[in-house]
């Protein structure tokens, strides 16, 4: 399984969001919100989207986990614990966790 770096960021009109920077499978992976939870958890509907068209298109998708980022300058509330687990890098994503 390889791991994915989602960044999480703040825009000027205070919505944030959550995307994957790597172009490396041909799609694109974001979601937005107003809050940090909610930008993760529109980016897991989103996951389960893509999930869905490349088994329709007859594609296999990667088997794909994510560490979530906070953007530079901006630090990543306590509060999205519930979606992810702090660790020495960053936040990275417990499904198990995420699901509950």
């Amino acid at each position: 399984m390889k791991t994915e770096k989602v960044i999480i960021e703040v825009s000027t009109d205070g919505l944030f969001s959550a995307y994957m920077p790597s172009n490396e499978y041909g799609f694109g992976l974001a979601g937005y919100g107003d809050t940090v939870q909610e930008a993760i958890e529109d980016f897991y509907e989103c996951v389960s989207e893509m999930q869905e068209i490349e088994k329709a298109e007859g594609r296999a998708f990667p088997e794909l986990q994510f560490q979530f980022e906070h953007a530079v300058g901006y630090a990543v509330p306590e509060s999205a614990s519930y979606f992810v687990a702090e660790d020495s890098e960053g936040y990275n994503e417990d499904k198990q966790v995420a699901k509950q």
